[in-house]
């Protein structure tokens, strides 16, 4: 019995001595003049197992403390650099933005969105398609003034669901979520959709479990492109990849009947503009024109995915700190009720009267930004960065998250505190460090249209509702998960009807 421990233990030695030393072979040949990274790491694996089992946006406050705003991980065997702390993100964004504004060839990217879209391509395919978007939206009053209405009609169905609760517990996910995707269902298909229509729901849950399935294993899949292979799959990838065909089947039904309907004279939405502007660069470019049906596809969903989910999650953050800080509830609704009354739903032209409720909007984009780490970058060519080379496709993290809690610009970062933001005359002060949407070239397409929602909808429901926790339950957490967006845990709340006297 002791041969046989004495035997494991020489063998369990000669695995970790043979590990061991070909993680210093593999050291021994890795650069040493890109940003500085942990050790070891790993042949194969790199840094990877560092992050397991670990929140990750902690692990990488600990590598800033260690490593200073710039620095290394190895991903698998790829390269991904992290950049944090103001400074150095407007650096790299804006002062060197035509470096840095290209978005990494992986796995998924090309899986998913076969180098098309919006937000997942580079160069001046990326710059077309931009440019087109913003026109286009443009021409449907998106973000504008003139798009309140739209946001409005939705902010009346979400109070009418919200009442059909009768005061019970329920989660708001589905519930906001389904308001918010009908702002952009408007612009994009010309129609907004029922909260009862099964295809609609149907549409809306596929798109939640894809970007749950996708935030747990992406990073995996993107290392290690063979576990997509495996039996059963287990990470759900090829399911993913179903989910993607099904939604491109459905928008393809969608823009054939606008084909078929199509008039040149009058656009009825953005799908309409598209075919119109596919129709006249194919004429000029002919087979070199990149506007494509694939090209569409891939763009709606972009536009979807970037222009619900974001803003229904914000939301869902601000009303489960309200079931934390009643108090701040409170200064919420007795502002609009000063400001608005009670006889019609606050609007735009009430927002710099409301300062507190911004206030707290802001304050909650802060401390839980939706994107904490922004849509990974890439470098278009390689460059010397603060001193540091960069190779030309190399993945770069843009941590937000660490400029939102920097506390030489944010005082008691980890503290959810809207006045903050307000001066002594109670007006509203933004900090140029405050960058939730990011900045630079690739700045969020849909940042104005999503500051407009998230004011409409909850001065709506603050104005009608209180929101309570469940009688007799524990507070839900605060703490998020991260995966494609940093969203809160499913909760359950309750909205009561406020009591007028």
């Amino acid at each position: 019995m002791f041969e046989d421990l004495l035997n494991s233990v020489n063998v369990t030695t000669a695995i970790l001595f043979f590990l061991v030393s070909m993680s210093f072979y593999y050291l021994a040949k890795l650069p040493t003049d890109i940003p500085p990274f942990p050790k070891p790491v790993l042949p194969i694996f790199g840094n990877l197992l560092s992050l397991v089992n670990k929140d990750v946006l902690v692990y990488l406050r600990k590598l800033r403390q260690e490593y200073g705003d710039i620095y290394s991980l190895y991903m698998g065997s790829q390269l991904m650099v992290v950049i944090n702390g103001y400074s150095a993100i407007k650096e790299a964004l804006v002062q060197n933005g035509r470096f840095f504004s290209d978005r990494p060839i992986n796995f998924l990217s090309e899986m998913l969105n076969e180098n098309s879209g919006i937000i997942f391509t580079s160069g001046e395919k990326w710059k077309q398609h931009r440019r087109f978007s913003v026109n286009a939206l443009g021409e449907f009053g998106f973000g504008r003034v003139s798009f309140e209405q739209n946001i409005l009609e939705e902010a009346r169905e979400l109070v009418k669901i919200f009442e059909e609760q009768n005061g019970q517990p329920f989660q708001p996910k589905c519930i906001v979520t389904t308001c918010v995707t009908n702002i952009i269902s408007q612009i994009v298909f010309g129609k907004r959709f029922k909260h009862t229509d099964a295809n609609f729901r149907d549409f809306l849950d596929k798109m939640d479990q894809a970007g749950a399935l996708l935030g747990n294993a992406s990073v995996l899949v993107n290392c290690f492109p063979f576990l997509q292979y495996l039996p059963g799959d287990p990470l759900k990838m090829r399911y993913v990849k179903e989910i993607s065909n099904e939604f491109k089947r459905w928008f393809k039904g969608i823009i054939e009947d606008h084909k078929r309907t199509f008039e040149e004279a009058s656009a009825r939405d953005f799908i309409d503009l598209y075919i119109s502007e596919a129709r006249n660069r194919k004429q000029r470019e002919g087979e070199l024109s990149t506007f494509t049906d694939l090209q569409l596809y891939i763009s709606i969903g972009d536009l979807f995915g970037g222009g619900s989910e974001t803003t229904a999650t914000s939301i869902r953050w601000i009303l489960l700190h309200f079931l934390h800080f009643p108090e701040i509830q409170k200064k919420c609704f007795e502002e609009i009720d000063q400001v608005v009354g009670r006889e019609r739903l606050p609007q735009l032209i009430d927002k710099e009267h409301l300062p507190y409720l911004e206030a707290t909007i802001m304050e909650t984009l802060r401390v839980y930004p939706v994107a904490p780490l922004a849509v990974p970058h890439a470098v278009s060519k390689e460059i010397i960065f603060r001193g540091y080379r960069i190779p030309q496709g190399t993945t770069v993290l843009v941590n937000l998250e660490s400029v939102l809690r920097d506390p030489s610009t944010f005082k008691d970062p980890d503290v959810f505190r809207p006045e903050r933001y307000l001066d002594a005359e109670g007006h509203i002060t933004k900090p140029e460090e405050y960058i939730p949407f990011s900045i630079g070239r690739r700045v969020c397409l849909g940042e104005s249209v999503a500051r407009m929602e998230l004011f409409l909808f909850l001065a709506a429901l603050i104005q009608k509702f209180e929101f309570l926790p469940v009688a007799g339950e524990s507070l839900p957490t605060r703490k998020g998960i991260l995966g494609i967006t940093y969203s809160p845990v499913p909760f359950l709340i309750r909205a009561v009807r406020r009591s007028y006297r």
